[in-house]
């Protein structure tokens, strides 16, 4: 059966088919890969929202830097916490 992808607020759909292996893997299709730039060792997170599987790309802490600004030197245990709020933030809103 094939799954739809459907990109929110991009109003965007993407169709593809993978089969999931016996040790529980599964390929993503090429096109939403390139899409999202996923590359090998990209990490994603799952989650089920509405009975269905959802998959988001993690941004890493090196991928954050620059979203923070300040002329305020943080140290690294703010910056964390100013992170993590931000993630919770954004998930907790996902519901």
């Amino acid at each position: 059966m094939t799954r739809k992808v459907i990109l929110d607020n991009l109003g965007i759909t993407m169709h593809g088919t993978s089969t999931i292996t016996q040790k529980g893997q599964v390929a993503i299709p090429k096109e939403i890969r390139d899409f999202f730039n996923l590359k090998a060792s990209d990490k994603l997170h799952f989650s089920v929202e509405n009975n269905k599987i959802v998959a988001e790309p993690v941004i890493s802490v090196k991928e954050m830097r620059g979203f923070i600004k300040t002329k305020k030197v943080l140290s690294k245990k703010e910056m964390k916490k100013i992170i993590r709020d931000a993630v919770l933030e954004k998930y907790a809103n996902r519901s």
